[in-house]
């Protein structure tokens, strides 16, 4: 059996994709393989911190190394993925590191567009794959807090679909695009979504963000893939949602709605 990263390798063969090995944090390790690109995408990113891979490497630094490639190659168009609750005054250490990317974009001379998404999900969605799993095996699902603070999930689909039709499109020329579903919901929303598709009935336990947060600051520090960080326990309990209007009206992108997707996304047959 082949794993998961070799089967989307050969996925993109498939799709005609030509593919090379580099290394974010080491410039001249991929920059030979862009030349002549049109359009540089740029999706690395990290959502939790080791030793040999800070948030300010791999956003920062690698969003750097990968602007002066585009520019190398005479790129027409820097497209970044970044993410919603991104900005100057954010509490958590990731989305300061999306923030400084987004201003080494901004002022890197290259036209540009930025994405800004809230909760994405699909196929290979580490969140819902392990809220599908609780559901599926637990009676008890354990929130976190009340549970009240909300989303906005989008379809992955929906979001490639914004990537590849924002290349051809004048209006996102250097312009700043946030990412959302057609409706928000709460924490507590989506868990009773994915018990009402599953067919399953579920209680909540809620615990208190004071007893998690030893447990999130233990986990980053003890295991080598934390359960959960006190960066993502910050970004969890703060509301991550947006106005889609631009997305929809320039982009013409207008996204699935979330119980339907989620169907759709277990069937195997999400656009």
């Amino acid at each position: 059996m082949r794993d998961e990263e070799g089967a989307d390798s050969d996925h993109l063969r498939g799709l005609g994709a030509e593919l090379t090995v580099g290394n974010i944090l080491d410039a001249d390790s991929f920059a030979g393989a862009v030349g002549g690109c049109e359009a540089f995408v740029h999706l690395v990113g990290i959502i939790f911190e080791r030793r040999d891979a800070s948030f300010q490497q791999v956003h920062v630094m690698g969003t750097m190394n990968a602007l002066a490639a585009a520019a190398v190659a005479g790129a027409k168009r820097f497209v970044f993925m970044s993410a919603l609750g991104t900005g100057p005054e954010a509490e958590s250490a990731y989305h300061k590191s999306k923030w400084k990317a987004e201003e080494a974009v901004r002022t890197s001379g290259l036209h540009f567009t930025l994405f800004r998404p809230s909760t994405i999900y699909g196929p290979g969605s580490e969140l819902f794959k392990m809220l599908q799993r609780q559901v599926r095996l637990m009676p008890v699902i354990p929130v976190i807090g009340n549970g009240r603070y909300r989303m906005q999930p989008i379809s992955v689909f929906d979001v490639a679909a914004c990537f590849s039709g924002c290349l051809g499109n004048d209006k996102a020329v250097d312009r700043t695009y946030d990412l959302g579903g057609p409706d928000s919901y709460t924490y507590n929303e989506i868990i009773d979504v994915l018990c009402e598709v599953m067919g399953k009935k579920r209680l909540k336990f809620h615990a208190p963000v004071a007893l998690v947060k030893p447990v999130a600051w233990l986990s980053e520090r003890l295991m080598s893939k934390p359960l959960l960080t006190l960066d993502q326990l910050a970004m969890l309990m703060k509301d991550n949602i947006c106005d889609i209007d631009a997305m929809r009206g320039e982009l013409g992108v207008e996204p699935v709605e979330f119980r339907k997707g989620i169907i759709e996304m277990m069937s195997g047959s999400l656009r």
